[in-house]
Protein backbone atom coordinates (compact mmCIF):
# COMPACT_ATOMS: atom_id res chain seq x y z
CA UNK A 1 0.00 0.00 0.00
CA UNK A 2 2.89 2.16 1.06
CA UNK A 3 4.18 2.02 -2.32
CA UNK A 4 1.33 2.48 -4.35
CA UNK A 5 1.09 6.07 -2.28
CA UNK A 6 4.44 6.65 -3.43
CA UNK A 7 4.40 6.03 -6.81
CA UNK A 8 0.75 7.82 -7.11
CA UNK A 9 2.53 10.93 -5.13
CA UNK A 10 5.48 10.31 -7.68
CA UNK A 11 3.35 10.60 -10.36
CA UNK A 12 1.27 13.19 -9.25
CA UNK A 13 5.08 15.79 -8.00
CA UNK A 14 6.48 14.46 -11.70
CA UNK A 15 3.12 15.96 -13.16
CA UNK A 16 3.05 19.09 -11.42
CA UNK A 17 5.79 20.41 -10.80
CA UNK A 18 7.07 21.21 -14.64
CA UNK A 19 3.48 22.48 -15.34
CA UNK A 20 3.60 24.28 -11.99
CA UNK A 21 7.39 25.62 -13.38
CA UNK A 22 5.88 26.22 -16.39
CA UNK A 23 3.46 28.38 -15.26
CA UNK A 24 5.66 30.53 -12.83
CA UNK A 25 7.80 31.22 -15.81
CA UNK A 26 5.11 32.37 -18.00
CA UNK A 27 3.63 34.81 -15.17
CA UNK A 28 7.66 35.89 -14.48
CA UNK A 29 8.08 36.70 -18.28
CA UNK A 30 4.57 38.17 -18.76
CA UNK A 31 6.03 40.59 -15.55
CA UNK A 32 9.26 41.47 -17.74
CA UNK A 33 7.04 42.40 -20.65
CA UNK A 34 4.81 44.26 -18.67
CA UNK A 35 8.15 46.47 -17.09
CA UNK A 36 9.20 46.85 -20.53
CA UNK A 37 6.43 48.11 -22.32
CA UNK A 38 5.49 50.39 -18.87
CA UNK A 39 8.95 51.64 -19.24
CA UNK A 40 8.42 52.51 -23.18
CA UNK A 41 5.11 54.31 -22.57
CA UNK A 42 6.36 56.27 -19.71
CA UNK A 43 8.98 57.28 -22.18
CA UNK A 44 6.40 57.95 -24.21
CA UNK A 45 4.39 59.99 -22.74
CA UNK A 46 7.03 62.13 -21.16
CA UNK A 47 7.95 63.17 -24.63
CA UNK A 48 4.29 63.95 -25.44
CA UNK A 49 3.99 66.38 -22.51
CA UNK A 50 6.95 68.06 -23.46
CA UNK A 51 6.09 68.70 -26.81
CA UNK A 52 2.92 69.96 -25.57
CA UNK A 53 4.90 72.22 -23.35
CA UNK A 54 6.82 73.23 -26.10
CA UNK A 55 3.81 74.17 -28.04
CA UNK A 56 2.00 75.83 -25.81
CA UNK A 57 4.67 78.84 -24.80
CA UNK A 58 4.17 81.92 -24.86
CA UNK A 59 5.69 83.96 -28.51
CA UNK A 60 4.65 87.40 -27.66
CA UNK A 61 8.21 88.05 -27.03
CA UNK A 62 9.32 86.55 -29.89
CA UNK A 63 6.80 87.54 -32.92
CA UNK A 64 9.35 89.59 -34.20
CA UNK A 65 11.67 86.37 -35.03
CA UNK A 66 8.78 84.48 -36.76
CA UNK A 67 9.02 84.67 -40.17
CA UNK A 68 5.21 83.79 -40.99
CA UNK A 69 2.72 86.26 -39.05
CA UNK A 70 -0.17 84.08 -40.24
CA UNK A 71 1.37 80.87 -38.41
CA UNK A 72 0.57 82.47 -35.07
CA UNK A 73 -2.81 82.11 -33.31
CA UNK A 74 -4.03 83.43 -30.11
CA UNK A 75 -5.22 81.07 -27.80
CA UNK A 76 -6.24 81.50 -24.24
CA UNK A 77 -4.34 85.50 -24.33
CA UNK A 78 -1.19 83.54 -25.37
CA UNK A 79 0.63 84.25 -28.80
CA UNK A 80 1.22 79.91 -29.64
CA UNK A 81 3.07 79.41 -32.90
CA UNK A 82 1.06 76.04 -33.99
CA UNK A 83 2.49 76.59 -37.72
CA UNK A 84 5.95 75.93 -36.80
CA UNK A 85 7.35 73.53 -39.11
CA UNK A 86 8.26 70.63 -37.42
CA UNK A 87 7.89 66.93 -37.50
CA UNK A 88 6.17 64.83 -34.36
CA UNK A 89 6.21 61.13 -33.79
CA UNK A 90 6.28 58.86 -31.20
CA UNK A 91 8.11 55.43 -31.71
CA UNK A 92 7.26 52.45 -29.45
CA UNK A 93 9.98 49.56 -31.15
CA UNK A 94 9.44 46.85 -28.02
CA UNK A 95 5.46 46.77 -28.20
CA UNK A 96 5.39 46.96 -31.81
CA UNK A 97 8.14 43.85 -32.55
CA UNK A 98 6.65 42.18 -29.37
CA UNK A 99 2.88 42.35 -29.53
CA UNK A 100 1.91 38.91 -30.01
CA UNK A 101 4.31 37.87 -26.90
CA UNK A 102 2.70 40.62 -24.47
CA UNK A 103 -0.63 40.05 -25.40
CA UNK A 104 0.00 36.61 -24.55
CA UNK A 105 2.25 36.94 -21.31
CA UNK A 106 0.39 39.98 -19.74
CA UNK A 107 -3.13 40.17 -17.74
CA UNK A 108 -5.99 41.71 -19.39
CA UNK A 109 -6.57 44.76 -17.58
CA UNK A 110 -2.72 45.17 -17.97
CA UNK A 111 -3.07 44.63 -21.52
CA UNK A 112 -6.41 46.99 -21.78
CA UNK A 113 -4.61 49.60 -20.11
CA UNK A 114 -1.56 49.66 -22.15
CA UNK A 115 -3.55 49.20 -25.19
CA UNK A 116 -5.45 52.41 -24.47
CA UNK A 117 -1.77 54.36 -23.65
CA UNK A 118 -0.78 53.34 -27.13
CA UNK A 119 -4.24 54.21 -28.76
CA UNK A 120 -3.68 58.01 -27.42
CA UNK A 121 -0.36 58.35 -28.03
CA UNK A 122 -1.21 57.40 -31.73
CA UNK A 123 -4.01 59.95 -31.76
CA UNK A 124 -1.91 63.03 -30.38
CA UNK A 125 0.79 62.18 -33.11
CA UNK A 126 -2.10 62.04 -35.68
CA UNK A 127 -3.75 65.23 -34.30
CA UNK A 128 -0.45 66.67 -33.52
CA UNK A 129 0.02 66.60 -38.01
CA UNK A 130 -3.64 67.57 -39.02
CA UNK A 131 -2.85 70.69 -36.43
CA UNK A 132 0.42 71.48 -38.52
CA UNK A 133 -1.57 70.44 -42.03
CA UNK A 134 -3.94 73.15 -41.78
CA UNK A 135 -1.39 75.66 -42.61
CA UNK A 136 -0.56 73.74 -45.46
CA UNK A 137 -3.90 72.93 -46.70
CA UNK A 138 -5.88 75.25 -48.23
CA UNK A 139 -9.54 76.12 -47.35
CA UNK A 140 -11.45 77.31 -44.02
CA UNK A 141 -9.21 79.14 -42.06
CA UNK A 142 -6.29 77.25 -40.92
CA UNK A 143 -5.75 79.66 -37.85
CA UNK A 144 -9.06 78.12 -36.50
CA UNK A 145 -8.48 74.65 -37.64
CA UNK A 146 -5.15 75.01 -35.62
CA UNK A 147 -6.78 76.17 -32.32
CA UNK A 148 -9.36 72.98 -32.80
CA UNK A 149 -6.51 71.06 -33.01
CA UNK A 150 -4.25 72.27 -30.19
CA UNK A 151 -7.07 71.95 -27.94
CA UNK A 152 -8.25 68.38 -29.22
CA UNK A 153 -4.26 67.72 -27.68
CA UNK A 154 -4.82 69.02 -24.82
CA UNK A 155 -8.07 67.01 -24.50
CA UNK A 156 -5.68 64.02 -25.17
CA UNK A 157 -2.98 64.92 -23.36
CA UNK A 158 -5.61 65.27 -20.28
CA UNK A 159 -6.32 61.57 -20.88
CA UNK A 160 -3.07 60.06 -21.29
CA UNK A 161 -1.42 62.04 -18.47
CA UNK A 162 -4.32 63.49 -15.87
CA UNK A 163 -1.37 64.08 -13.32
CA UNK A 164 0.63 66.45 -16.21
CA UNK A 165 -0.49 69.76 -16.76
CA UNK A 166 -0.20 70.89 -20.41
CA UNK A 167 0.62 74.07 -19.68
CA UNK A 168 3.89 75.75 -20.35
CA UNK A 169 5.91 76.43 -17.49
CA UNK A 170 7.54 79.71 -16.85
Amino acid sequence: MNQAITALLGAITGFLLPTLATYVRSKMKGSRFENAVKGELDEAKDYVHRKLVWLSRDQTSFIAQIDDQRLLAEVDGKLLYLGEPEDFSVSLPFWEQNLRDIVELTSNNSFNRMCRDVSLLRKFVSKFRDMKLAFKVGGGDPKQMAIACYHDLIKIHGELIPNKPPAASK
